[in-house]
């Protein structure tokens, strides 16, 4: 069978699965005519920065070192039913403003804002066949547009949304804090954007609505796009790329360097993450790995991260990155400290019993861990750990890590695999004392060798 065919079949039962899946997910909802179950309202990230290749992104203020910015979003309802808006509400979508950064490798977060807590759908033309509305809702097809001067005036704290069911209370229980210049806004560091300290950096815009009804109807994990940017200066932003819809920001580091490997994984009955992998050969017996662990909606979060380590394995050069939060956000930022054993590489934040707005991953947040290896990269279970209370407290994911290599004693003349030229080196000893072939170690190349190599057969 040839494996354009195999890869035909393949497709159509995967096709069929996620059709069924799709299906069940929503079989508590009513059916359209013919058996069409309805999609629900859909709000996606339309626009970040503005439309097309502009950067609707303005600077309100610096203090310390830091800029304060805000930028432009527009909303796409590509649902089939209206999406709630009513202002002064719980029932009315939040929009996260966040700054990603690609230097040294490695694809990390240097900006986060509170949340701007919408009103007023405008339901105008721009994103598919609008059926206009009321304020109250955004009408089926229909975009909204909040521009940069909006967006500044951000008032909801994340710690207060559940991104996987769009749920929080309203009114809010705290409000930004500090100057009005800088209270709320998308901070960054002004030494984090510098032309003249990040001289081939890349960085990405990202914008994601998180919405009550969306989420009601399991649309929530497409609610974030990123646009491409740069700042031809320590405090201007110029705007590169049209927006990616419905892709999160670290498909742009995939983008940019096709050898990382990005992954949505799944919390066990909960939000999606996304899990980048970037392992480089430093070309002197040693490997750099990188590992960004994003968030898109989970709200039990991300409390540790590990990765196995053989007994072969020694590692140095480890680093990592978090989120600054401020403005009085009640979310700690104490970095997380590594811990190495015997057995692994480790990080993990305060325990949620200790403190339950310790420094997890939390939904719309990405972490960045770095480490340098003696040993290659091979297949690999990598930990994630709950941090939020529930069922399942760990689970892990299929990626790659430093591993030591395997002990083939079937690999007699050191290719680094066991297979048919180690065969013909044995029979070409056979009878003799050959150290080469004589894998036991008793003084003969005999039967016995043969049956360890082909017990070993195809280790590498």
């Amino acid at each position: 069978m040839s494996k354009s065919i195999i890869l035909l079949a393949s497709t159509i039962v995967a096709i069929a699965t996620i059709l069924t899946l799709s299906f069940a997910d929503r079989s508590g909802h009513e059916t359209l005519g013919g058996g069409q179950p309805p999609r629900g309202p859909d709000v996606v990230s339309w626009c970040a920065g503005g439309w097309g290749t502009q950067a609707d992104m303005t600077l309100y203020g610096q203090e310390d070192g830091v800029n304060g910015y805000a930028f432009g979003t527009t909303s796409c309802n590509w649902g089939d039913m209206v999406a709630d808006w009513y202002s002064g509400t719980n029932r009315v979508p939040v929009i996260a403003q966040t700054c990603y950064r690609v230097k040294d490798g490695r694809f990390e977060q240097i900006g986060t804002a509170w949340l701007k807590h919408s009103f007023c759908a405008v339901s105008e033309p721009g994103c598919g066949t609008c059926q206009a509305t009321s304020c109250d809702t955004l009408g089926i097809g229909c975009a909204d547009t909040y521009w940069a001067g909006l967006n500044a005036n951000a008032v909801a704290p994340r710690s207060a949304i559940n991104a996987f069911t769009g749920y929080y209370d309203y009114p809010f229980s705290i409000v930004p804090t500090g100057p009005s210049s800088m209270k709320g806004k998308l901070q960054i560091k002004t030494a984090d954007i510098s032309p003249s300290l990040n001289e081939d950096a890349i960085y990405f815009i990202e914008a994601q609505y998180v919405s009550p009804d969306d989420a009601e109807w399991n649309n929530q994990d497409n609610n974030a796009s990123y646009k491409w940017i740069k700042f031809i200066n320590e405090t201007t932003p110029l705007g590169l790329s049209s927006t990616q819809v419905t892709q999160p920001a670290i498909y742009g580091w995939k983008f940019f360097d096709h050898e990382v490997d990005v992954q949505p994984v799944r919390v066990p009955d909960e939000g999606l993450l996304h899990m980048g992998t970037r392992v480089y050969d430093n070309g002197d017996g040693t490997w750099d790995y990188v590992y960004a662990v994003h968030n898109l909606n989970s709200d039990r979060s991300i409390g540790s991260f590990s990765i196995p380590l053989g007994e072969c394995v020694e590692v140095s050069n480890l680093g990592f990155n978090d989120v600054d939060y401020h403005s009085g956000e009640i979310l700690d930022d104490t970095d997380w400290e590594p811990t190495i054993t015997a057995t692994e590489l480790s990080w993990e934040s305060e325990a949620y019993e200790v403190n339950e707005w310790a420094n997890a991953i939390r939904w719309g947040t990405t972490f960045t861990f770095w480490f340098t290896a003696n040993q290659g990269p091979s297949s690999s279970e990598l930990g994630l750990g709950l941090f939020k209370p529930g069922e399942i407290s760990e689970f892990t994911h299929t990626s790659v890590g430093p591993i030591c290599p395997a002990d083939c004693e079937g690999d007699v003349n050191e290719n680094g695999m066991v297979d048919v030229n180690d065969l013909l080196v044995l029979v070409a000893a056979w009878g003799t004392n050959d150290p080469q072939s004589d894998i036991n170690n008793d003084g003969t190349v005999d039967i016995t060798d043969i049956l360890i190599l082909m017990a070993d057969w195809g280790c590498a």
